[in-house]
């Protein structure tokens, strides 16, 4: 992508996500703080979305346009999380409306596939963003019930989709090497999610511990993301009663949404852990902040990440993190001196590992100084550089 540093044309661009602004994960996170951010840099986003109980008619999200179009509701997603259906006709009128140069589609959903036929007839540019993996969907399927072979039928299905883009962005490594033959055809470029280090950063937590009437003498660990089921939250709290026999004062703050939130509180409640764990759901955007540094030690126990955005948030507010070592978890290459890896689905290994860096306060320190380094690594900014400059090598094709 030679010859880009010049002066280039701003662009009119088109996020194609259906639930943006409904619905809390990090993909959506992640569209809105690239919106943002390139519309700071002086390009035009809209947004092509679902309508839904929450946001029923055409609106706007931070001073952008959302085109809202009929859609279903998709199931076990808290009732958020909705599909667009337009016809191919609606989004064309919409793209020739705006004058779009780029469509980014996000999700893999049948609106994917609406706007995509949507951008070809007209011409527009096409870039397909990897948001999503089978563990997402099929985890919690047993094998004998056949999650091999929907996993794989799904992975043919995103092929499918895919093929369709001029160009294709994964947010990791480890994302853009499950499509090999695929990465052959078509253009792929790695740029990650990102972390914006001048809102997620050290800053005192003193409000939310008054807020929430949260214990100060405590050591607290620390989840975020969404109560489901490949984010297997259980270990952690399985794991908690073993590093409260070594540390009775340590508390554990489990923070985001989901279908699985009544399951967890009812096993923290067998557990009798009613007293050190505390669910908080969703929380505002300064919550979340203060939620890392209210926090000790950050725990991702998740079996699926194709990033994992809240590490990221984690470590820019110098958190050791530790983090599951699952075969489909790409936040596991965060760690590097500033945390640990455990046994994926084993409470007494993360125990473990967690009780190890509670014993020792320097090494708590010296990984979370750790964890703040290496977050400079994924400034956001230079994410959204990287996007530009991916539109405007797809124009130039």
């Amino acid at each position: 992508m030679n010859g880009l540093d010049k002066p280039q044309k701003k662009l009119n661009i088109a996020m194609v996500c259906d639930p943006i602004t409904d619905y809390i994960a990090g993909v959506f996170k992640s569209t809105t703080r690239f919106s943002e951010n390139l519309r700071d840099r002086g390009h035009k986003i809209i947004f092509i979305a679902a309508k839904s109980p929450f946001s029923q008619e055409n609106n706007c999200y931070s001073g952008m346009k959302v085109y809202r179009f009929r859609s279903v509701l998709l199931p076990k997603t808290e009732s958020r999380f909705r599909l667009a259906l337009p016809t191919v006709a609606e989004v064309k009128e919409v793209l020739k409306k705006e004058n779009i140069n780029i469509a980014h589609i996000l999700l893999p959903t049948p609106l994917a596939f609406i706007a995509a036929k949507a951008a070809k007839v007209l011409g527009i540019k096409i870039i397909m963003h990897s948001h999503s993996q089978p563990e997402n969907l099929f985890l919690h399927i047993p094998k004998f019930a056949g999650r091999e072979i929907m996993n794989n039928l799904y992975k043919k299905y995103l092929v499918n989709l895919y093929m369709r883009a001029d160009a294709l962005v994964y947010p990791s490594e480890f994302a853009q090497k499950f499509f090999p033959t695929l990465n052959a055809k078509i253009y792929n470029k790695v740029i990650s999610n990102g972390v914006d280090t001048s809102v997620f950063k050290k800053m005192d937590a003193e409000k939310l511990f008054v807020k929430w009437n949260l214990p100060r003498e405590t050591k607290n660990i620390l989840f975020v993301g969404r109560l489901h089921p490949e984010k297997n939250i259980e270990i952690l709290i399985k794991s908690a009663p073993l590093i409260l026999k070594k540390y009775p004062q340590t508390h554990f703050y489990i923070v985001g949404p989901g279908h699985q939130k009544d399951w967890l509180k009812s096993l923290a409640k067998k557990l009798k852990l009613e007293k050190n764990l505390t669910f908080f759901g969703k929380v505002t955007d300064e919550e979340l902040v203060m939620s890392y540094n209210a926090s000790d030690i950050f725990v991702l126990p998740s079996l699926a990440e194709l990033e994992g955005m809240v590490v990221l948030e984690a470590m820019a507010c110098g958190l050791p993190i530790i983090i599951a070592d699952s075969e489909n978890n790409a936040a596991k290459h965060f760690v590097d001196n500033n945390g640990f890896l455990f046994r994926s689905g084993n409470p007494i290994d993360l125990a473990e590992k967690i009780i190890a860096i509670l014993a020792d306060n320097s090494l708590r320190e010296q990984m979370g100084s750790e964890s703040l380094k290496i977050s400079k690594q994924f400034e956001i900014n230079q994410s959204v550089l990287k996007m530009e400059n991916l539109y405007y090598f797809a124009l130039s094709q």
